[in-house]
């Protein structure tokens, strides 16, 4: 039985599965750090790259990290300790551990973030919502757009709040305004609400939504529900989890592969003053 298998087989596999022609041009995909000629020990799936998910990474012993958010956005100068990602960069490499991100890729290919969100919110008849960047895949890009059995807004929150397992979010809108048509973007979306109406969606769930945005929504009249960055995106663990152990399964390959235990939202909320 083949027990071995280079980072290079896995990367072009989930390249498959998430084509980096689908990333936007802004985006930095792939390897992050490391070689991929090493051999694959353990795999450690998060959302991000932090100081928790490396001690974990560490405490796993797993020498490959997949992430949907890039560790390297911007060229960095040097390796010191004075930012973030510089710390997590020199971590990282202490500990001989690669890293590979699939973001906006993961974020437009069919059955990626996407599917899965408008999946959960029992969306039918679902196609993209933002054209595909690659003409010879046409059936994705981002965001998608489907249809809902018919209710008022106020019950469409329930709902949200029902199929997402989320007890806190943001809203925009009529509580009384009639929703059928609902838009998806995962991550940062609120921007998109033109596009949302432009194609008649009755309301846009996303995340990071900022002031004016909802303004100009409310002014608009499309409804907007703002779930947050991480509640959109955090699916990618599973996601990513089941493409990989498809991949070692077809190469008879035994590496124990994980899902991301200790990373959370950073965000908490104040109940008020007693």
């Amino acid at each position: 039985m083949k027990i071995k298998t280079q980072i290079q087989h896995l990367l072009t596999y989930l390249n498959q599965f998430a084509p980096p022609s689908l990333a936007e041009d802004w985006d930095n995909i792939g390897l992050q750090l490391g070689s991929l000629e090493d051999e694959i020990r353990g795999i450690l799936i998060a959302l991000d790259v932090t100081e928790s998910v490396l001690e974990e990474a560490k405490r796993l012993k797993t020498n490959v990290l997949i992430t949907h958010h890039p560790l390297f956005f911007k060229a960095i100068k040097s390796l010191d300790d004075s930012k973030s990602v510089q710390r997590l960069a020199k971590m990282a490499i202490k500990q001989d551990l690669n890293i590979l991100s699939f973001h906006t890729n993961l974020d437009a290919t069919l059955q990626g973030l996407n599917d899965l969100l408008a999946e959960r919110l029992k969306l039918k008849f679902i196609h993209p919502f933002i054209p595909s960047r690659d003409p010879k895949i046409p059936y994705a890009g981002l965001g998608r757009i489907g249809n809902i059995q018919k209710m008022n807004f106020n019950h469409f929150l329930t709902h949200v709040s029902q199929s997402l397992h989320l007890k806190h979010f943001r809203y925009v809108g009529d509580l009384r305004a009639s929703i059928s048509t609902v838009a998806v973007m995962t991550g940062s979306g609120g921007d998109f609400f033109w596009e949302a109406k432009r194609k008649k969606a009755d309301v846009l769930v996303t995340g990071d939504v900022k002031y004016h945005s909802a303004l100009d929504s409310l002014a608009e009249e499309i409804c907007l529900v703002d779930i947050g960055h991480f509640a959109g995106e955090i699916g990618m663990t599973t996601l990513m989890g089941a493409q990989i152990r498809n991949f070692l399964k077809k190469q008879k390959v035994l590496v124990p592969v994980f899902e991301t235990k200790c990373q959370r939202d950073p965000f908490e909320f104040f109940g008020g003053m007693e």
